[in-house]
Parts: C-alpha cells; sequence; structure tokens
C-alpha cells in the first residue's frame, strides 16, 4: 500500500503581490461564537483580504470523460474537465463500482504535488466498498492546467465543488449527489477540512450536492500555525512565530513541476514572492507584506479561522468528521486536529466527531502497514453508516496509539472524551542561575540532528526508520535538564514546560525538545517552541514563559533518562530568530501528562 502519502506532502510555499485580492465580507457581530476558554473557536476573525491567482493558464483541448469497461463489471473514466472557477482544465479519473446505482461518491484529493493517480490502493479499496471514487490532479499538478494556490478556498475549494457537481450531473454516471463525501491526506486533508465551508450547493443541471462526511488525514487545520507556530495554537495571530524552515524550502522545491506539456510556472508570482520574503524577513505583524501573507494563510486556507463554518456550526451544521493526526508528525502536529476537536464539541457538545492520534502523517512518522490498515478498518463502517445507512450509527470516539514501538493494536486506546486522555501527571522541577541562552548563536544549525525532513529529498511521505543520531548536547545556547525513570512511565498527551526568566531584548524564540535515553540510543519523544515579542524597543524583561510541546503516547522504560533541552535555536527545523536577545532562566517547571 502506498502509505498515505501515496499522498504527497504539502509544500508550504507562501505569497506577497495579489493578482486578485478578495474581499472578506462584513462580520456579522450579533452572533458571538467565542469561549470563555481556549477549548473554543477563535473569539475574533481577520479582517484583511485573501490572495490568489486564476483565468491564466487554463488549457486548451476537449474536456469530456471517456469511460472503458473493468473486469469486474465496472467502469474506469477518464478525461478533462474545465472547473466552473475560471474553465481551467484539469485531469480527471472517476471509477464507478459494478452494479447499479446511484452510487455514494468519495472525493479523494491527493497530497501536495500529487495527481489523479496519487492513493490508487485507498481509492480501489474503497471501490470495492462500493463507492464511486473521484480523483483529479488539483490545479498546477499533474497534467492539470492552471496554477497552484495551496488549497485556496476562491480557487482549489471553488475546482472541487465544480468536479463533483460535473460528475454527479452526468446521468450515465448514476451517481447520488446527496451521498458525498470528501477525503485526503496533507494538502488533500486541507481540502477535506475547507469542504465544510460550503457542504451543501446546487449543480449546472440544478442537482443538490449534500457532502456528508470528511476524513482529513494529516491536514492542518490553522496553516498559519502549523507552518509559523507561536506556542499558542489557539491564536496563531497572537504574535507570529519562526518558520519551519527545512520543510517550507524542502517542499517548496519538490512542488515545482517541470513538464514539457505545461510550459509556464506551475507557482504564480505572488506565491514566488511569498517565499522568497519569509525566508529573508523576520515575522512581523506590523508588516504590511506579513499582513497578506497572514490573511492568505488564515482566511484564504484555513477552516480554524472561517467565521462563516463555526457560525453555520452554532446554528446546527453537523456533518460527521473522522480526522487522523500523527503524534509524531512535526508538519502538522497534534494540534491541528486538537483545536478543531475541543472547538466543535465546545460549540455543538455531541458533535460527530472521531479522532484517531498516532505514528502517521509526515516525517518523523513511520507510518507501518499494519497502524494505516487499522485505521482504513476503523474508517470503513463510519463512512458505510454516513454514506450508505449501514450499520451502528457510530458514537464518537479519540482512538490513541503507542509510538514508541511497533504497531500493537492491543495498545490502542480508546475514550471518549480529551480529559480522559491522561488520568495522572508527573512534575520536575529545576532552581538556580542556569546558562544563558543568547541569540543569535554560532551554532545556528543545533537541531540539525533532529530535524524530521533531513535526507528527504523527493518530498514523499515515507517511513522514518533510521536510527536518530545523537543530540546536539554541548551545542552553543542550550541548557538540558534530566531525571531518571524509576519505574515505566507512560507519557501521554502533551507535557508543558515553564520558565522562571529575564529577557533583554524585544523578540524571543524558544523551543524545547523531549528526548528519551536509554539502550544506546536517543529518540525524541517530543518537541515545541514558542515566541514572544514586546514590540520593537521594548525589553521583554522578567516573565514566565511557557511552551507547549506537541505531544506523544510514549512509553519510557524504567532505568531510562528522560532529557529536556531547552534553546533559542532548533534550526533547520524552526527559523532562528533574527532578533538579538539574552535569555537567562532561573526555573524550569516540567509538567508531562501521564498514564
Amino acid at each position: 500500500m502506498q502509505r498515505w502519502s501515496a499522498l504527497l506532502l504539502l509544500s508550504v510555499a507562501l505569497a506577497c503581490q495579489a493578482d486578485r485580492i478578495g474581499p472578506r465580507p462584513p462580520i456579522n457581530h450579533e452572533i458571538s461564537i467565542a469561549a470563555a476558554n481556549d477549548d473554543g473557536p477563535p473569539s475574533s476573525f481577520p479582517t484583511g483580504s485573501d490572495t490568489y491567482r486564476t483565468g491564466v493558464f487554463t488549457g486548451t483541448g476537449p474536456h469530456k470523460l471517456s469511460c472503458t469497461s473493468t473486469s469486474d463489471g465496472g467502469r474506469e473514466c477518464s478525461g478533462y474537465l474545465r472547473s466552473d472557477v475560471d474553465k481551467t482544465l484539469l485531469d480527471t479519473r472517476l471509477q464507478i463500482p459494478p452494479g447499479t446505482g446511484p452510487f455514494p461518491l468519495v472525493a479523494l484529493i491527493h497530497g501536495y504535488a500529487g495527481s489523479k493517480n496519487s492513493s490508487s490502493d485507498i481509492a480501489d479499496r474503497l471501490r470495492a466498498d462500493g463507492y464511486a471514487i473521484l480523483r483529479y490532479s488539483t490545479r498546477g499538478f499533474g497534467d492539470s492546467w492552471g496554477q497552484v494556490n495551496l488549497a485556496d478556498l476562491h480557487a482549489e475549494i471553488g475546482d472541487l465543488r465544480s468536479m463533483i457537481a460535473q460528475v454527479v450531473d452526468e446521468p450515465d454516471f448514476d451517481l447520488n449527489p446527496e451521498a458525498v463525501a470528501v477525503a485526503g491526506a496533507s494538502y488533500g486533508g486541507g481540502h477535506s477540512w475547507l469542504a465544510l465551508v460550503q457542504p451543501t450547493f446546487s449543480t449546472p443541471k440544478k442537482n443538490t450536492v449534500q457532502i456528508k462526511a470528511v476524513i482529513p488525514i494529516a491536514p492542518w487545520s490553522d496553516l498559519l500555525y502549523s507552518l509559523l507556530p507561536n506556542g499558542r495554537p489557539s491564536n496563531s495571530l497572537d504574535g507570529l512565530g519562526g518558520l519551519k524552515l527545512s520543510y517550507v524550502n524542502g517542499l517548496y522545491g519538490s512542488g515545482i513541476r517541470r513538464n514539457p506539456a505545461r510550459p509556464y510556472p506551475n507557482y504564480p508570482d505572488y506565491l514566488v514572492a511569498w517565499h522568497a520574503y519569509i525566508n529573508t524577513t523576520e515575522p512581523s505583524a506590523v508588516d504590511p507584506i506579513w499582513g497578506s501573507i497572514t490573511d492568505g494563510l488564515t482566511l484564504g486556507r484555513s477552516i480554524w479561522w472561517q467565521e462563516d463554518f463555526w457560525r453555520s456550526v452554532s446554528a446546527g451544521l453537523r456533518i460527521p468528521v473522522f480526522q487522523v493526526q500523527g503524534f509524531t508528525d512535526d508538519l502538522f502536529p497534534l494540534p491541528e486536529a486538537k483545536r478543531m476537536l475541543l472547538a466543535l464539541q465546545y460549540v455543538a457538545p455531541g458533535y460527530p466527531i472521531t479522532s484517531y492520534f498516532g505514528d502517521l502523517g509526515h516525517p518523523r512518522a513511520r507510518n507501518q502497514q499494519a497502524e494505516v490498515d487499522y485505521v482504513l478498518d476503523l474508517i470503513e463502517p463510519w463512512l458505510a453508516y454516513y454514506l450508505k445507512g449501514q450499520g451502528d450509527s457510530p458514537v464518537p470516539a479519540i482512538y490513541a496509539s503507542r509510538t514508541d514501538e511497533a504497531f500493537n493494536p492491543d495498545h490502542v486506546l480508546r475514550f471518549t472524551d480529551w480529559t480522559q486522555m491522561s488520568s495522572s501527571a508527573i512534575t520536575q522541577d529545576w532552581t538556580g542561575t542556569l546558562t544563558p541562552l543568547v541569540n543569535p548563536a554560532t551554532c545556528i544549525t543545533s537541531g540539525v540532528f533532529w530535524d524530521p525532513f533531513v535526507g528527504i529529498a523527493d518530498g514523499e511521505l515515507q517511513p522514518y526508520v533510521a536510527t536518530p543520531p545523537p543530540s546536539d548536547t554541548g551545542a552553543c545556547s542550550l541548557s538540558t535538564f534530566s531525571f531518571a525513570a524509576s519505574s515505566d512511565l507512560t507519557i501521554i498527551g502533551q507535557p508543558t514546560v515553564t520558565l522562571d526568566a529575564t529577557v533583554i531584548g524585544h523578540r524571543i524564540q524558544l523551543n524545547v525538545r523531549l528526548i528519551d535515553v536509554g539502550d544506546g540510543a536517543e529518540r525524541l519523544i517530543t518537541r515545541g517552541t514558542v515566541t514572544r515579542d514586546a514590540g520593537l524597543g521594548v525589553d521583554i524583561g522578567a516573565t514566565q514563559i511557557v511552551i507547549p510541546t506537541y505531544g506523544n503516547y510514549w512509553l519510557v522504560p524504567a532505568g531510562h533518562t528522560v532529557r529536556l533541552e531547552i534553546s533559542n535555536v532548533d534550526s533547520p527545523y524552526i527559523t532562528p530568530s533574527r532578533e538579538p536577545s539574552s535569555t537567562i532562566i532561573t526555573g524550569v517547571h516540567l509538567r508531562i501528562p501521564t498514564r
């Protein structure tokens, strides 16, 4: 089976000058969906403009799907369809199962830099379950025309609705427009979430399409936070964080199409310009170019920041969600799923959302075949109920699988509420004046041995099979703290690090890594980062800083040592801050949720 990344990774190309600006609709302040705590959706929303480009390099030629019979009595239909967004030709495949319809439809969207040929294994499995499967190369990828707009609501999500509408309007395909699901990993997972912004829509032939379920696998829910994490998962706009440097640049390169049949750049100018800008400047909330970047990543490409979506949930929208997120995914980590789980349940208690957390997703996840199959075995009856009305009504659940071992289904936990994940916690404290952290550090590659992207040249979602190299202990601007596990220690959830510190400088980035040391090996359990910015010319001064980690479900055996590393450099994973600072730490508090 082509692991999840038969669906390719998301490139993180970002942008600056706009070819088209989509105005933000006025906000209705009469309806409040703000939560009284961090579990709810955003309490306020950006009011800027999205940036995207359509209407160029749309392609010429026929637009129709031609069908051939398959050996089992079904059909496979391929060709080009023109998107109603701007008439761009998209390379499309529709697989129809044997038997008689109307057939439920699953739109299966590929990963970044993939094509309609991606995820054939998953498509074949779902088709065997009686679903028609729609796959197409998103604009700018595969053999499709157009340019990449990074899953923009106005471009790619408009394409998604158009492709679904065109195939359900064809009577010969015999599809059920009222039984449609959207699924995909990474880039396709972002599409899946954003499909909920308009889950019901009319086709050119006046059919009504109803998206009845979505399956986002290893996706983002807030693209700004996933690419520039600031340590405040519920509010990525509260001071911009450091850029995930190795992912952004490695994946940006992997998404550049080199196809002689499409002799034009598949990235629009604004993405190219933004990519150059984020590599050369410090993130800034007052810089207008950074403002256009943050507006584009939030308003245009993140379900978390869609005010209309949260209003519809508050008004009764209940589209079932089965989300899959990796404890060991350093591109789109656990917070991308947690924020949606808690906010949906806050706004709509009992919301039909099921979550699976395990060793799946982008590197460093291993994507073991046994675990992939286990998750698909969970998804199939869930999907059958919502699209075909078969089986019992699913009970919303949370699954968590250990990541320190080969996948073992007996070690998968199932519970119904996030608060049930951990049953206790341990704490460790270190006090006294500790080694100062000085930025800029001379050893700017201090985190290179723990970078998840290093050595992955093709952008595919490959299993992480190498033994992690030694830690960078002894590198400059690094403090370490350790304790021994006197008995087996089961970490589950998100450890947090709290620092008492005095900071000279207006902006700092602090990074932490939690490492399992024992049996001659060192293994990364989890990591985290936080950025604080007091404003130009203002020292942060004496403060308490909380650094959340991404989290994990991991067993530290008795006799192993748990090492905490604190640094203002975790490069090349995170771009080091360009702003000078000195941080004196006088106290460290580590809290680890356990079970």
